[in-house]
């Protein structure tokens, strides 16, 4: 008997069968942790409000370290530029190559939105989440975007016309971009959120702004967040002693905190 059972021990077709065995296990232990089937990926476009987590959301003063950290993501994947506006001007140009952390005419979500369909063109990388967060720099330098304000309903705003420097108002910049990334990504939701109050610019200012991107927005079929109303960071507060941003305008590890929770409660349950 025992010789029966070593001799079947050391056949090779046994040999063989339990090395695949072990193989496949040792390929599954191996899978990336990423490979997470019902899990969204996310692109994050936006300012430095996004920006300042880092492009592989690493730096704990940036909500997107949040998010990267309560695995409610597969993948995330960053478009965002500090200095960016939604606003187009007449100078902008298709330029989704140009890098710069400052406020600049092709410095706008509209590039963000091409690198990312280039790269989705190119690769796997298609999102099924897309988070909007822009519109600090339009409400700051609003004199640098002279457009931004003109009425939305015009020729120049037409959603078939793709040039960024004929679409110049903050609801049309924010329609053409609305609309790309629609037609590239039909399956994507986008959620839109408003900029935070800052000690830069007066509530009334953001308050503005956030109104036409939540106005915009629900005219092309998402929703936004008012991170302006709704999570507590005040143009009062960080303006007499900062509490949620390091510098009046950008989040402190707290106020990162705060505002990952948020988007992350939304993402959890989108009808609240």
């Amino acid at each position: 008997m025992y010789n029966h059972c070593k001799s079947y021990i050391y056949d090779p077709k046994v040999i063989a069968i339990a090395l695949m065995m072990m193989l496949g296990v040792a390929h599954a232990l191996a899978k990336p942790k990423t490979d997470s089937p019902g899990k969204p990926r996310i692109a994050l476009l936006g300012d430095s409000m996004t920006w300042i987590g880092g492009d592989s959301c690493q730096n704990a003063t940036g909500w997107s370290h949040i998010l990267k950290e309560s695995g409610i993501a597969r993948a995330i994947d960053v478009y965002a530029r500090s200095g960016a506006t939604w606003t187009n001007t007449k100078s902008t140009r298709f330029n989704p190559s140009h890098y710069t952390e400052l406020l600049h005419d092709d410095n706008v979500i509209y590039n963000q939105a091409i690198r990312l369909i280039e790269r989705a063109d190119s690769s796997d990388a298609s999102p099924d989440l897309i988070i909007l967060f822009a519109g600090a720099n339009d409400a700051w330098f609003a004199s640098k975007r002279p457009g931004m304000f003109d009425n939305a309903k015009t020729l120049n705003d037409n959603p078939t016309i793709r040039q960024p420097n004929l679409t110049t108002s903050l609801a049309g910049s924010i329609r053409l971009v609305g609309y790309m990334l629609r037609e590239r990504f039909p399956e994507a939701t986008l959620l839109f959120v408003a900029p935070l109050q800052m000690s830069k610019t007066d509530a009334s200012s953001i308050h503005r702004v956030a109104d036409i991107i939540e106005e915009t927005a629900s005219e092309i079929g998402y929703k936004t967040l008012r991170a302006d109303k709704e999570t507590g960071i005040t143009h009062k507060q960080e303006k007499k002693h900062p509490k949620y941003t390091y510098d009046g305008v950008h989040s402190n590890p707290a106020g990162a905190k705060i505002i990952g929770d948020y988007i992350i409660r939304h993402i959890q349950s989108p009808k609240n």
